[in-house]
């Protein structure tokens, strides 16, 4: 005979079996010490948190910060110190980790740009990355430590260019007013031919002085 719970499509909930100690030591095994691992994994070998860090960190919210590169030699760091060699990391300079003097042996120093970018970076972790004001601060921070350098950089390089084009542009046209120079024949008087017939009236006043002469000579 069917029971009534079987038609109506219920059954009884079966025992729940009491989990096996062997069960629970292979899962403290593979979980660890819940105070030493992140998701099962040692915090000294692999744990790795959202943003790529250690979870230690991730509550600094350093994934709100822009890709990570080694700065070039000749840039500066975001006090306008120099880079040592070799340079730092961007988010080496964004989290404040560089050193009195740029000298990596010497302790960290913490400076107003440093410490700007860390306390936003906590509060864009706080609010899940909704936080314009201090979104605002990291963008200030990458303009003035990466784009603005850059601009400066290209705008040089333009300068320099147009000077040099400039120069180049001068020099070929004094080149163009030398060859003209040469090229142009230089105007000379014509020289003052005296015709024989010029000497005519001279010689015809000359002759009669010399017949009054003679006449006036005679009549003495």
């Amino acid at each position: 005979m069917v029971s009534k719970e079987k038609v109506m499509g219920l059954t009884k909930p079966r025992p729940r079996k009491a989990v096996s100690q062997a069960t629970i030591s292979k899962l403290s095994k593979a979980m660890g010490d819940p105070t030493k691992t992140f998701y099962g994994v040692s915090l000294r070998q692999k744990a790795v948190a959202p943003d790529g860090g250690a979870p230690a960190d991730y509550n600094k919210g350093w994934r709100f910060l822009p890709a990570n590169f080694v700065m070039s030699p000749n840039s500066k760091t975001g006090d306008g110190s120099h880079q040592p060699n070799p340079p730092y990391t961007t988010h080496e300079v964004y989290k404040d980790q560089t050193h009195v003097d740029s000298d990596r042996s010497k302790p960290i120093k913490a400076t107003s740009f440093g410490l700007r970018v860390v306390k936003a970076m906590k509060e864009l972790h706080k609010s899940n990355g909704n936080n314009p004001q201090a979104q605002k601060v990291i963008d200030d921070a990458h303009y003035q430590l990466i784009l603005a350098p850059q601009i400066k950089a290209q705008e040089e390089q333009l300068a320099k260019q147009k000077k040099a084009k400039e120069l180049e542009y001068a020099t070929l046209k004094m080149r163009v007013i030398e060859l003209e120079k040469k090229q142009t024949p230089t105007p000379t008087a014509p020289a003052i031919i005296t015709s024989p017939t010029s000497y005519l009236p001279l010689a015809v006043v000359g002759i009669v002085i010399v017949v009054i002469l003679l006449f006036l000579r005679r009549r003495a």
